[in-house]
């Protein structure tokens, strides 16, 4: 199944049924011949199978060339006032927008009909010097860097917008260019181009996003700043979750079958009052623990679900040395077909990673970060496997723009620099003496910053090709692991397992690890622009 229709089916809040496309060899090609009786063997839920049917007929509408008469209303309004930062694209989607674009439902126009046009885009290269430079320098490859990626959008907005800077941009003329981009240039994704508004009801909704998005905002901002364009405010909503908790009950699709053959109710209260009061012998702890897994998940991926700590303090067997080992077997009762996607999915895009390395290293003028990344490459080339894998997990947060965080409990703005993005997903430290320094000094700096301290990773050793130690932190517990993969692996399970948030300063690497590596996608990740960005740039 392409990326393509995988978009598809995780915007219109069915990621669930990813796997069962990817299983049945349903792609673009084919989904505009499934019959009503194939969308139920591959949809069993009616609820569900109701909202996909709805939202082919849409996509079917659009391809054929036929738009609704929403198109009107469906835009983006140029005059209107948007929050702006330094770098837009880092600020993650997890609240709804003033534009209430309402063709969320189109997450790319894969298999377009002639009524899209592919020669426009490929077109309006040709008749100028600077599109004539981007097809040199990228069409062959197919993939654009960063400043290729921000010349082309600059380069198509000031094109949608030369006949009239008051102009209305549709989200499906979005949609549309993005679309077109890909294919010119065959290995970029529609999602870093464009994600259009997500609306479900009250609680999923996600603002749109992408490079052209943002490009057309900056815009904006200018011609508002030089008087060219007049300001016309709207008031915004805002969804005050920056968490990854869910607002209803949101269950896998495997884990929702599996609720219809649940033990006995109390059999499964017997077992739970026994984890909340013993955690010996070990293996009477992991029977209780499978017996009560589907209960104790069901209400942990909810809004009810508890904080890291109250759960741990419920059941004292995961602060054992082995009480990671329950969240792991967790993690494998809600997404089973996840768990080794770490260990294939790393070796294949390591080396792109250092080669992305090289080529910041030759545009960074950054002593430090120049210094940081000569180590890194340099152990990914001459060390062994396990120093180049710690070396390609410490690289990321040199490569992937991060965002900016804003406080819970104060009005506080923070946007880490990539050192401390790198300190926050892994710290190392060189003795076993400064681990619990480091972690009350954290502690202590996310307090002020209005944040919590959330699960991260600490490594121990002289040099990093020769690291003694690994540690997963989880609250007040250390969890020792065997390697890099490993501690990454836990700790990203961990996170996902307990319905938590990931930690602030490093969210984007955590997006790109669950996004890229893992291959999981839920119909609450937030959306960054830099991630899909960088997932591109990998070819995974």
């Amino acid at each position: 199944m392409s990326d393509d229709l995988a978009d598809f089916l995780t915007a219109w809040d069915l990621s669930q049924y990813i796997d069962t496309f990817r299983a049945n060899d349903i792609d673009m090609k084919t989904l505009p011949c499934l019959t009503e009786n194939m969308i139920k063997e591959l949809i069993p839920v009616i609820g569900h199978r109701a909202r996909f049917l709805s939202n082919l007929e849409q996509w079917k509408l659009i391809i054929q060339g036929s738009m609704p008469s929403i198109n009107e209303s469906s835009s983006i309004d140029i005059g209107t006032d948007i929050l702006f930062v330094d770098d837009i694209s880092s600020i993650p989607s997890q609240s709804s927008s003033a534009e209430s674009v309402d063709l969320s439902n189109l997450p790319n126009l894969s298999n377009i009909s002639s009524s899209s046009k592919p020669t426009e885009l490929l077109d309006l290269l040709k008749t100028s010097n600077e599109g004539n430079s981007l097809l040199a320098s990228y069409q062959k490859s197919g993939l654009l860097d960063s400043i290729g990626r921000r010349r082309l959008c600059s380069l198509i907005i000031n094109n949608e917008l030369s006949a009239d800077v008051n102009a209305r941009i549709s989200s499906f003329r979005l949609q549309e260019l993005a679309y077109q981009i890909t294919l010119v240039f065959n290995k970029e994704r529609t999602p870093t181009y464009f994600i259009p508004y997500l609306s479900y009801g009250p609680g999923l909704k996600r603002a749109a996003k992408g490079k052209l998005f943002d490009c057309l905002n900056n815009r904006k901002r200018e011609f508002r700043k030089s008087g060219i364009i007049r300001s016309s405010r709207r008031n915004s909503t805002t969804s005050s979750s920056s968490g990854r908790a869910s607002p209803a009950v949101l269950l896998p699709e495997t884990l929702q079958h599996s609720l219809e053959n649940q033990v006995e109710e109390a059999t499964v209260e017997e077992s739970l009052n026994w984890l909340r009061n013993s955690s010996d012998p070990w293996t009477l702890v992991e029977q209780h623990w499978l017996l009560t897994a589907l209960t104790r998940l069901k209400v942990q991926l909810s809004k009810d679900g508890q904080s890291i700590a109250s759960y741990m303090a419920e059941y004292p067997a995961l602060k054992r040395p082995t009480g990671y080992f329950l969240i792991l077997k967790d993690f494998n009762v809600v997404y089973p077909k996840y768990s080794d996607n770490l260990y294939q999915n790393l070796p294949l895009c390591k080396k792109r990673i250092f080669e992305l390395a090289a080529k910041k290293l030759e545009k960074t003028k950054e002593v430090a970060i120049i210094q940081t990344l000569k180590e890194y490459i340099q152990l990914g080339v001459e060390g062994n496997e396990e120093s180049s894998n710690i070396a390609a997990f410490l690289s990321l947060p040199f490569l992937i723009a991060s965002a900016i965080s804003r406080g819970k409990k104060s009005n506080t703005q923070w946007k880490a620099s990539k050192l401390e993005v790198r300190d926050g997903f892994i710290t190392h430290v060189k003795s076993n003496a400064e681990v619990q320094e480091t972690i009350t000094r954290r502690r202590e700096k996310f307090i002020g910053l209005g944040h919590t301290l959330q699960p991260f990773i600490i490594i121990v050793g002289p040099t990093l090709n020769n690291i003694l130690n690994y540690f997963v932190v989880v609250d007040d517990t250390f969890y020792q692991l065997n390697s890099i993969i490993d501690s990454v692996d836990c700790c990203f399970k961990i996170i996902i397992t307990f319905n938590a948030e990931y930690p602030v300063e490093c969210e984007v690497i955590w997006h790109f690890i669950q996004k890229g590596l893992f291959k999981l996608e839920t119909p609450f990740d937030k959306n960054f622009t830099a991630v899909n960005a960088f997932i591109s740039d990998i070819g995974m």
